[in-house]
């Protein structure tokens, strides 16, 4: 609705034969996530994985909002992406126990880079892009996407993404 109009968001949910109350604390299907994002793409002409990276960019500022507590206690992009899992998806799940955010999981990789795994039956890659994106700049710039591997044949349900420094 901030991004296009009022207009827009109606004629998408009546495209996508989609429900059209949406609340925070409401559960709602992949198939009416899709088909959302599919009517807007054709409504837009925007490409579906566009529109999931914007997506991301702009959820991140949401979390941010919501939730500095998550972000305050964390120096750098890469403190606060190694705890994604244990501490950010285990309050997900505490407050909202049937939800199914995807699995993160990180190793190192050389100096104090880090290859982070997308791991979702969903394979929204792009949207996890978008929030690492935001993620990366909301911490300063010192870090930056490298690297992205599809690990699923194209499937996008397993991506890894090189997290590495910016030289100074």
């Amino acid at each position: 609705e901030q991004r296009f109009s009022f207009d827009m968001v109606d004629a998408v949910i009546a495209k996508a034969g989609a429900r059209g109350s949406y609340t925070s604390v409401g559960n709602y299907t992949d198939e009416e996530l899709v088909a959302i994002v599919v009517a807007l793409s054709e409504e837009s002409g925007i490409a579906v994985p566009a529109l999931l990276y914007a997506y991301g960019t702009f959820l991140f500022q949401r979390f941010h909002d919501m939730f500095p507590g998550f972000f305050t206690i964390h120096p750098h992009a890469p403190s606060f992406l190694k705890g994604l899992e244990t501490h950010v998806h285990t309050e997900v799940r505490k407050l909202y126990p049937v939800a199914t955010p995807p699995l993160f999981d990180w190793t190192m990789a050389e100096g104090d880079d880090i290859y982070l795994n997308y791991r979702s039956k969903r394979g929204l890659w792009k949207f996890a892009q978008g929030l690492l994106e935001a993620c990366l700049a909301h911490y300063g710039g010192a870090h930056e996407i490298g690297e992205v591997i599809d690990l699923s044949e194209g499937a996008g349900t397993h991506v890894r993404f090189h997290i590495r420094s910016v030289a100074e």
